[in-house]
């Protein structure tokens, strides 16, 4: 798996949300000489349009379906081949396969990537059915499956025409799908598209506790920070080498801003104290108590009371949230349309909600969390968790400079924020990248 040495190619812009990561792109993209060409991949088709517009000194296009009755991924071999500016989603970008992994190469294209994806995930395959697999025998005596040393998936059945293994066959036949421990399948983005372009840029915050950064570790694919800043004398933004992400001044801002709730002294009832646990608002924890209806209704109840009590906020000022599977159970009475997902990022939508219900305690999938560990990369749960909780409080008002105030009943997710606030996180983070830095 080690097999990517590249760094100096691959940047990752690593600054607060609003801090101008995307005005730089922009602004890089107008000022590049018209013989270089790019990819731009962005989360959402709103900033897809965002970026045809402002780039001004070449055109952008946009993989679709209307062209020659092509299907987006043709399209986009299409427009490769023709070597022009593109900017497309990440769900199409996921979809990359060898064909276009060459073209890239050829054409010598600098890939800007709004927000990291989603480069690992598990296949949906129960234990009992990879054993099968593994077990399972052609009509000539030949395995279904053969795992390298690696733990690379190798499809050895073309004749096979199932249902039940089918999605299993089409990725084997990627070349990314990887098992771990016989319990569990990966499917992973193809690593050597990071090095198949001229140029890389990544623009996120906090990428050392992101699922990204420990995809490129296991990989060894190599990368170096970087921050951005605006020239007042020169009117521009600037690529600069890393300096702190979060100054003082900007933490105390932070700080005035963010308006966590907690029990004041004229408050009858502790609306964070159904979140003690240091386990609540868990995934494992809501499920135990889904079959409750008196304890659903204490965790909307609360939500209600705080944003229509606590702060005499319009329900279109709220943005509340948990994993998805529990939207409807944990639905805020009057609110429900103003779900945002938890993992939201890389969208000013919600610019305007400064009301935030956080009904979630983020722990990486366990099996995922072992499955790094058996290639010796240590996981830092509570900075990933940390890094998903900034980037969905960064959608609300908090990125326009506006105050908001937050219900966040999870003792562990307050903690980690008010850390987080203090300085004492985002010193932690520092650490870790300068060292990280020095090692590269």
């Amino acid at each position: 798996m080690n097999y990517l040495k590249k760094c100096e190619r691959l940047k990752i812009v690593d600054a607060t949300c609003g801090k101008g990561k995307t005005s730089w792109a922009i602004q890089h993209m107008n000022e590049a000489e018209l013989s270089e060409q790019f990819i731009y991949i962005t989360p959402f088709l709103t900033e897809v349009q965002r970026v045809k517009k402002s780039v001004t000194n070449r055109k952008f296009y946009e993989p679709t379906t209307n062209d020659q009755n092509l299907t987006k991924l043709e399209s986009l071999k299409y427009l490769l081949e023709k070597g022009e500016n593109i900017v497309a989603t990440h769900s199409l970008f996921l979809n990359i396969d060898d064909e276009i992994l060459k073209l890239i190469f050829l054409q010598d294209y600098t890939l800007i990537l709004d927000e990291v994806m989603n480069v690992i995930e598990q296949v949906p395959i129960k234990q009992d059915d990879i054993k099968v697999l593994l077990q399972a025998k052609t009509d000539e005596e030949k395995p279904f499956v053969t795992v390298d040393d690696n733990g690379y998936v190798r499809w050895n059945h073309r004749k096979y025409n199932g249902d039940r293994f089918s999605h299993i066959k089409y990725l084997a036949y990627t070349n990314n799908l990887i098992i771990y421990n016989d319990i569990a399948m990966y499917w992973t983005f193809p690593a050597a598209v990071f090095v198949s372009f001229k140029d890389v840029y990544i623009l996120t915050y906090m990428f050392y506790g992101q699922l990204q950064r420990y995809y490129f570790d296991l990989f060894n694919v190599k990368y170096k920070f970087y921050s951005v800043d605006f020239n007042i004398e020169k009117r521009k933004y600037e690529l600069i080498q890393y300096v702190r992400p979060t100054q003082e001044e900007e933490l105390q801002e932070l700080r005035e801003n963010i308006h966590i709730y907690n029990k004041g002294v004229n408050d009858k009832k502790d609306l964070n104290s159904i979140g003690e646990e240091t386990g609540a608002f868990s995934s494992s924890w809501i499920k135990r108590h889904l079959a409750d209806k008196s304890i659903l209704k204490i965790i909307t109840n609360h939500a209600y009371n705080f944003y229509r009590n606590k702060c005499q906020s319009k329900t279109d000022k709220v943005m509340w949230t948990c994993v998805k599977e529990f939207e409807k159970k944990l639905a805020v009475p009057k609110a429900k349309k103003q779900f945002v997902e938890v993992t939201c990022r890389a969208t000013n939508n919600y610019g305007e909600r400064d009301t935030l219900i956080y009904f979630a305690n983020r722990y990486m999938n366990p099996v995922t969390y072992q499955f790094f560990k058996s290639h010796g990369i240590k996981v830092d749960e509570d900075l990933w968790a940390l890094s998903e909780l900034i980037q969905w409080l960064f959608r609300s008002a908090i990125r326009r400079g506006k105050p908001v105030h937050l219900y966040i009943p999870s003792s562990r997710m307050r903690e980690l924020l008010e850390k987080y606030l203090s300085g004492e996180a985002v010193a932690y983070f520092e650490e870790k990248i300068f060292k990280d830095q020095c090692k590269r």
